[in-house]
């Protein structure tokens, strides 16, 4: 498009109509809002060549069937353009439908059986990109995923200004919906890890008081030990010492002489 807009600026009249002409058959070509906004190309629509200008804005906006019902009043299409004017169709429609008929295709597309409608949506639309999608041969119809987009009147602009604003506003809310939920979540751990940090030095102080108390049962029982064990041991070595050890006293064992 770039090309034929910089033509555009310097083309007058006559020129101007065989640009038109190109630019509407150039393969992949689909947009032409721009080249309609160039200043020459406005001058034909009060000139002689304003057929030309009205078919550029029939491949702007309109579709196959419109130039059909307008055609005496437009300049004759090549193949090429003929095509282009199927495939702009095409997407208008899936625009606005997911799923579309055949019968609805072919009258709208000018097409006499649907082999030939088959062959146009798969070789000139799903192969191009135009649309995504598939074929239900049993129900005859098209199911569409996607389309590429065409060019908008300046009428369907706020349509569009007033979904994309609603879009918006519902965007706005989710995000409010959503910092809210981020704060409550923050705050959340924020306490979740005050609690686990008071959990922790409950859990630490119960552990010195109950290593301190076993110490001291661990001193106690030794105590005890040594009471039970030692001591009555050094006070039979007393008694045995002082001949208190069987109860009576002990004999002294007598010596013979030699």
């Amino acid at each position: 498009m770039e090309q034929y807009l910089l033509l555009a600026k310097r083309a007058k009249g006559r020129a101007l109509v065989d640009l038109i002409q190109k630019a509407t058959a150039e393969p992949g070509l689909l947009a032409f809002a721009e080249l309609l906004d160039v200043p020459n190309v406005k001058e034909l629509e009060t000139s002689e060549h304003a057929p030309a200008y009205h078919l550029l804005q029939l491949f702007a906006y309109g579709t196959l069937l419109e130039y059909n019902s307008r055609s005496s009043s437009l300049p004759p299409i090549t193949e090429e353009q003929r095509l282009k004017l199927r495939q702009l169709t095409i997407i208008s429609i899936a625009e606005e439908k997911k799923s579309i008929p055949y019968e609805e295709l072919m009258q709208q597309l000018s097409v006499a059986n649907i082999r030939e409608l088959e062959d146009l949506l798969i070789t000139d639309c799903f192969h191009q990109g135009l649309i995504t999608g598939r074929l239900d041969q049993k129900q005859k119809r098209v199911e569409v995923l996607d389309s590429v987009g065409r060019d908008v009147r300046a009428s369907q602009l706020q349509p569009i200004l007033d979904a994309l604003k609603q879009w918006m506003e519902g965007c706005e809310s989710v995000a409010g919906t959503l910092e809210e939920r981020r704060q409550w979540l923050t705050q959340a751990a924020e306490q979740a890890e005050k609690d686990r940090a008071h959990a922790e030095s409950q859990v630490q102080a119960a552990k010195k008081s109950l290593a301190s108390e076993n110490d001291i049962r661990v001193g106690s029982r030794e105590d005890m030990q040594i009471d039970d064990v030692e001591g009555p041991s050094l006070d039979a070595m007393v008694e045995d010492r002082i001949g208190l050890g069987s109860g009576r006293p002990k004999r002294r064992q007598k010596t013979h002489a030699a």
